[in-house]
């Protein structure tokens, strides 16, 4: 795969895995933040679609949590036709929001990448049936079919991991690459499952009125590592509190969602104009509660201490799949340093 082929991937992956769909952006592209580059000024980039699932930076903006951390924000929205990680790379932001099984293939290409902090502390990938379906567990799908957007991306990558947690190859069932259609496609019976995620697809459908159930692809069945705060290597190093800032603000901001989930919804409004409409709102709601334990994890705290373990197994399960270019070193692309936490200590040993 060439890297402009990875590039459009990522961003596809990402609005897929950390976005609903088309909304109208309420403040410009860069909001807040100096006119002007300084030593604290920090970018900080995101999908090109504002949404809930991005409320713990906007919160952490809106609040001023990364002032009080020290450093001057700026909050950016990709363009719709940007790859994931051009901007980070060219210099135009400094961290990114995005999901490690992504981070790892590009960084496969060679792209100096590390993620510093832990964004989704669960896999939030599961397998979407109709609650009348006869699947049960993931050994349940040989000889069915199953819908993701395209063989690509965190979905396809899920799509492997649950069919080998199942105990299947992938010749024992048919994967149908059927675009952003998953809702349609299973209400119609035109597939037996889909891939996606907790708080996204599944919430949609449930809005919608289609009756299904989730097989979960947790830690157990899927070594995979979803959103989590990226950098380059040259620009942790180079700036090492501001690193910390940034993931100290916005865990400090997923626990004040957790206390009180109105001020995400607060903050999510300057950006997302369609939560004046009392559908959208629900919508909205409804993902966030989705959302927020997948940001707190099973210690129901967000502390953003990343899976050393979990990042070290996805890596070798991404080799075994045949979608890295070239070799990666687990510990080169995922970095507790800048976690503040007492707990980093430990887990990083």
């Amino acid at each position: 795969m060439k890297l402009s082929t990875i590039v459009r991937a990522t961003v596809i992956a990402a609005s897929a895995s950390l976005a609903l769909g088309a909304c109208t952006v309420g403040p410009s592209a860069t909001q807040s933040g100096a006119s002007s580059r300084g030593a604290s000024d920090v970018t900080i980039g995101l999908t090109y679609i504002p949404n809930i699932q991005f409320a713990p930076v906007y919160v952490a903006d809106s609040q001023g949590l990364y002032n009080d951390a020290g450093i001057t924000p700026t909050v950016r929205h990709h363009g719709s036709d940007e790859g994931l990680f051009t901007a980070l790379l060219a210099g135009q932001e400094d961290v990114v929001i995005a999901s490690g099984d992504e981070a790892a293939v590009a960084a496969s290409q060679g792209l100096d990448l590390v993620s510093i902090g832990q964004y989704y502390a669960t896999y939030p990938g599961s397998v979407i049936v109709p609650a009348s379906s006869s699947i049960t567990s993931l050994a349940d799908l040989a000889g069915k079919n199953i819908g993701i957007p395209g063989e690509y991306g965190s979905s396809y990558y899920a799509t492997l991991a649950a069919i080998k947690a199942g105990g299947l190859q992938a010749s024992d069932v048919t994967i149908s690459s059927i675009g952003y259609t998953q809702q349609a496609a299973l209400a119609a019976g035109q597939v037996d499952a889909v891939v996606g995620f907790t708080n996204n697809d599944a919430v949609q459908m449930k809005l919608a009125g289609i009756d299904i159930r989730e097989i979960p692809l947790d830690g157990a069945s899927t070594p995979l590592v979803a959103a989590s705060i990226i950098t380059t290597r040259e620009w942790a190093q180079a700036h090492p509190d501001a690193a910390r800032a940034v993931v100290s603000a916005t865990t400090e901001a997923m626990n004040a969602i957790a206390a009180d989930p109105q001020v995400a919804i607060d903050a999510t409004a300057k950006w997302d104009t369609t939560l004046s409409d009392e559908t959208s709102l629900a919508a909205a709601n409804a993902v966030l509660a989705a959302t927020v334990p997948l940001w707190l994890g099973d210690d129901a705290h967000a502390d953003g201490v990343q899976d050393l373990a979990t990042w070290s197994s996805m890596v070798s399960f991404l080799t075994s799949i045949g979608v890295l270019e070239g070799e990666v070193d687990p510990t080169a692309i995922v970095s507790n340093e800048y976690a503040n936490s007492a707990e980093t200590a430990s887990s990083q040993s």
